[in-house]
């Protein structure tokens, strides 16, 4: 089975790695849309044109289902491609609920792009489960653009994560949802600005649960198959960006099982 995920730049391929390990028999495809990027600069109508073009793309590969890791994608634009496709269509959401339910001193904080942050969607997670919780809802407009462009925006990275680690620091904060997926690539920084009395918590495991589910749910007989792990039976993974070439060598190196990428390739939307 061959399953679709896509981004904007490298930040979903946080969920591409957690498939690719809980499930390593199914094939990838891979579709970095860097030449719409960033995605968190863009309005709601560009973004629900642009998923549309996505998933005809999807379907020209002949996937089973299609993985929208992007957070910002997620809250601008998935109800658009669902109904322009049969496919199953999974997204990510911000993993509010687990943050709430971790949280000792009842402080969350949540890290998201500019659109993500001002989501109706955010919001109405965070008022769900939230209880007495104290939350800070935090964007950056830069950060997931620069580590799509890392390494040579390291030392900018870094110093992003600082500022709004000290942010953090400052209101006591114990508990921090990434809510977009570009920033677990860099999750140790994170680490190491806010020290080990903060969780970070991120969606890419739940994500892999629910496509999971999805796929027995349109496909039982063929899921099951396909899901059974073999060492004679591993999945392939299929690089595509939309821009250039060299989109691919910063791509490969968040890849944790760069061995298992069998193609490489330019396609325009």
């Amino acid at each position: 089975m061959k399953i679709g995920v896509m981004d904007s730049g490298a930040g979903g391929l946080t969920i591409l790695n957690a498939i690719h390990q809980k499930h390593p028999s199914l094939d990838l495809v891979y579709l970095a849309d860097d030449a719409f990027a960033p995605y968190g600069s863009k309005n709601i109508d560009q973004l629900q044109d642009r998923l549309v073009k996505v998933g005809r793309f999807f379907e020209d590969e002949n996937v089973c289902a299609i993985v929208v890791a992007c957070n910002t994608a997620t809250v601008a634009a998935i109800d658009t491609l669902r109904a322009s496709t049969s496919l199953p269509v999974i997204g990510v959401e911000p993993a509010v609920k687990p943050a709430f339910r971790l949280s000792k001193k009842r402080r969350v904080a949540v890290l998201a792009t500019p659109v993500t942050a001002k989501s109706p969607r955010l919001n109405q997670l965070i008022d769900l489960w939230k209880a007495d919780s104290h939350v800070d809802i935090m964007s950056s407009s830069s950060l997931a653009f620069d580590i799509d462009a890392w390494p040579e925006t390291e030392e900018k990275v870094k110093a992003t994560i600082h500022a709004l680690s000290e942010d953090m620091l400052a209101e006591n904060i114990d508990t921090l949802v990434l809510a977009c997926t570009h920033y677990p690539l860099v999750k140790g920084l994170f680490e190491k600005a806010l020290g080990s009395q903060c969780e970070i918590i991120e969606p890419s495991e739940g994500v892999t649960a629910q496509v999971v589910r999805r796929l027995l749910e349109s496909y039982p007989m063929e899921a099951q198959r396909a899901l059974v792990t073999s060492s004679s039976n591993k999945g392939r993974i299929e690089l595509c960006c939309t821009k250039e070439t060299k989109s691919f060598k910063r791509l490969t190196q968040w890849i944790e099982d760069a061995d298992a990428i069998t193609l490489k390739r330019v396609v325009k939307l």
